[in-house]
Parts: structure tokens; C-alpha cells; sequence
């Protein structure tokens, strides 16, 4: 390690065990083992930090907030690689809407940036207030408006990346596969051109309850039909009890018109806090788990009745068909998720990513995808070793 040192600024790598530790895991609680870890200030930076990855055989684990909940930024035995130095911001372009970002910007920084300019980046995780642009862009990140705006693929005009041999390739936005939602397995984001969205000025919501689950989803292909829907969130009734709703089959449906039955902007953000806060309630009352499975519509009655039925609080972006339940650790019915997701043709991942705690349920198809790009980006295996291939 005195050797990476040597190749960089004072301050920019840090073997401290106190540092080792809390980079050894993200939010996934999965536990891992950090060597050291390294804040590059360019894409230079980065290049050389991969070229003595090269040489060393040791792996890099790319990382933007660490809030991945799949163990995509744990480390093996590896060297972390923090892009929070990596904080430059560009000139917005108002007539294209498009900005230059370097991945390490969080997106709450970024849409307070661009408020003045009546624009925003419209994909909104859950980790808004913390999420990188980097790891959103790894994760192929959707959230609370993907009904309207869809995933973070769909807003990714160029990315530049630095692959597994230390070359810088800027990638157009057909050539943005070969990253988005491959969870840094072929080279590490160090900036990107954004595509941005209007800040709507007319906005509206409805707060649906329902006995029924049935009622409800007859209602969602209603709700679906119009075309200024811009946000559709559920909560079973196990979830909507926690924040102190009726223990009921619940919707929260934005419209950017004044089609909802709420207009007040106050009553509205009340309502959305609320909901934002539900995943930490869900944590604090024993539910600390949380998966994501996406479930095509003809198939989520069936699921989301035995979830019900389990017990098991719900809730996520139901207009996209992802899903958040949340479990007890070591819950055996995660497995039993798993398998009736898919039986039923969904995917188990919908927007955290497989990581390391999902890489057994890997279909062969995503493996041998993965094995192509690695050989064509990363051949020496320099970027997240052991995670899919």
C-alpha cells in the first residue's frame, strides 16, 4: 500500500483501521473486508489507480453514498474507491436541458442546483437526500416518479468511464448499456452528461384507500389511462399502519394537473414526507430488510395477496410494478419471495441490483452478458471481483 500512497496526494488514501472498517460494508449490512481506501480527485486519477490495480492483482470496489442495499459497494478483501472528491459541476445547457455532472454529486445537490433554472433530474430513489449520480447511473436507479419518467437509463446522454485496463472511454447514449445497471462490474463512472426534465408548475394528489385488493388494482388501470400521472406509490395495509394510516390497501397518486382531489402544496408534502419517512419507521419497528422485486401487472394480485396474508409490510413505485417488502433478518420467506417472483416471470431485482447478496439468483442469461462485457472492458477482473462472474 505504500506504493498506491506514493501515487497520490496526501489525504486522498487512507489506511486508518477506523476507515478500513467503515467502508468494509454499505447499507446491505453485508460484511466485508476494505484494504484501504482512495478518494480520486480526476478521471486521471482514476486511470492510475486502475493501472497499479493491474499490476498489484488486487480489485477495486467503485463506491458513491454506500446506501446500495444489495452489498454492491462491499468490499473482498479490496480497495475502495470513493468517488466523493469527484464533485465538479457544469454550466447547465437550457436549451438542450442538459448538464455535465461528475458522479460523486449527490442528487438532492444537484436538483437544489438546477431549482433556479425551472429544471430537475425527475428519477427520485428513496436515498434522494444522499444518493450519488454515479451510483444511480450503477444501479440504473427508478423511484418515486418512474411511472412518469422511467429509470435513470432513460436520462444518461453520455457517461465517461474508466474500464478494467485504465482507458477513459465517453460512451454516447446508445453505447450507455455497456454501465447503466451493471453495478460498476465494468469500469468506474467518473462523470456524466444528464438529460433534465421542466419542474412541473401544476401539480395534485389523491390519497386512495381500499379494502380490497382487488378494487385497488381494477382502480390502478383506471389510473394508469391518465396521462399527467406522474407518481403512483402503495402501501399494504401492514405498511400504511406504521405511519399511522388505516390498516388498509393505500395509493398515493401525483398528477401534474389539477386532477387530484389535493392542491394545497403543504397538505401534499405532508403527505409525501410521510411516506419517505416509512422505510426508517419500518427499520425501527423490526423490519430492516428490504427487497425489490419488479412484478409484471397480470401477476401482482397473487403476490401481494400472500405477502398480505404473511403479514409482511409493503409498500413501492406500484405504477412500475416494483415492490418494497420488508423482512425480519434472516427471514426464510425472503427465499420463498424469491422463488414465487420467478414462477411468476418478475425479476427479484428491480432497481437495487443483485450485489452480492443476490449473485446465486442470477439467471444464466445475465451471467454470460456480464462474462462479455468483463472480458471486452475489464479482462484482468480489476472492478468488483466475485460479484456475478
Amino acid at each position: 500500500m505504500e506504493d498506491l500512497e506514493s501515487l497520490f496526494q496526501p489525504g486522498q488514501v487512507s489506511t486508518r483501521e477506523e476507515t478500513r472498517i467503515a467502508y468494509s460494508r454499505d447499507a446491505s449490512r453485508i460484511q466485508g473486508e476494505c484494504q484501504t481506501v482512495v478518494w480520486p480527485d480526476s478521471t486521471d486519477d482514476v486511470a492510475r489507480l486502475v493501472r497499479w490495480a493491474v499490476e498489484t492483482g488486487i480489485d477495486l470496489v467503485p463506491r458513491g453514498a454506500g446506501t446500495g442495499l444489495c452489498g454492491g459497494a462491499t468490499p473482498q478483501n479490496s480497495v475502495v474507491v470513493d468517488s466523493a472528491h469527484l464533485r465538479h459541476l457544469g454550466p447547465v445547457d437550457i436549451q438542450t436541458k442538459q448538464i455535465v455532472v461528475d458522479a460523486g454529486i449527490p442528487l438532492d445537490h444537484l436538483n437544489r442546483t438546477l431549482h433556479s433554472e425551472g429544471l430537475f433530474l425527475p428519477v427520485i430513489p428513496g436515498s434522494h437526500r444522499s444518493a450519488t449520480v454515479g451510483g444511480m447511473i450503477a444501479t440504473n436507479a427508478a423511484g418515486l416518479h418512474a411511472i412518469r419518467y422511467g429509470r435513470m437509463n432513460d436520462w444518461v446522454e453520455e457517461a465517461v468511464v474508466v474500464d478494467g485496463k485504465g482507458d477513459v472511454h465517453r460512451l454516447s447514449f446508445n453505447e450507455s448499456k455497456y454501465v447503466v445497471g451493471r453495478e460498476g462490474l465494468t469500469g468506474m463512472i467518473v462523470q456524466a452528461k444528464l438529460r433534465l426534465a421542466e419542474i412541473p408548475r401544476n401539480r395534485s394528489l389523491t390519497l386512495l384507500r381500499f379494502e380490497h385488493l382487488e378494487d385497488m388494482l381494477n382502480q390502478i388501470r383506471s389510473l394508469k389511462t391518465n396521462p399527467s400521472l406522474s407518481a403512483l406509490e402503495y402501501l399494504n395495509p401492514q405498511a400504511a399502519v406504521v405511519v399511522g394510516w388505516a390498516a388498509k390497501h393505500t395509493l398515493l397518486a401525483e398528477y401534474q394537473s389539477g386532477d387530484g382531489e389535493i392542491m394545497d402544496l403543504v397538505e401534499m408534502a405532508t403527505l409525501w414526507k410521510t411516506r419517505e419517512s416509512l422505510s426508517a419507521r419500518l427499520t425501527h419497528a423490526g423490519f430492516p430488510i428490504s427487497e425489490d422485486p419488479q412484478i409484471q401487472p397480470e401477476t401482482q394480485e397473487s403476490i401481494l395477496d400472500w405477502l398480505t396474508v404473511q403479514g409482511i409490510p409493503v409498500f413501492g413505485h406500484l405504477g412500475v410494478g416494483i415492490l418494497h417488502p420488508r423482512f425480519l433478518l434472516a427471514d426464510p420467506r425472503i427465499i420463498d419471495l424469491y422463488h414465487r417472483v420467478i414462477t411468476a416471470g418478475g425479476q427479484i431485482s428491480g432497481e437495487h441490483g443483485m450485489g452480492l447478496k443476490k449473485r446465486q439468483w442470477a439467471s444464466e442469461a445475465l451471467k454470460s452478458d456480464i462474462v462479455a462485457l468483463k472480458t471486452q472492458f475489464d479482462p484482468h477482473r480489476v472492478f468488483n471481483r466475485g460479484k456475478l462472474c
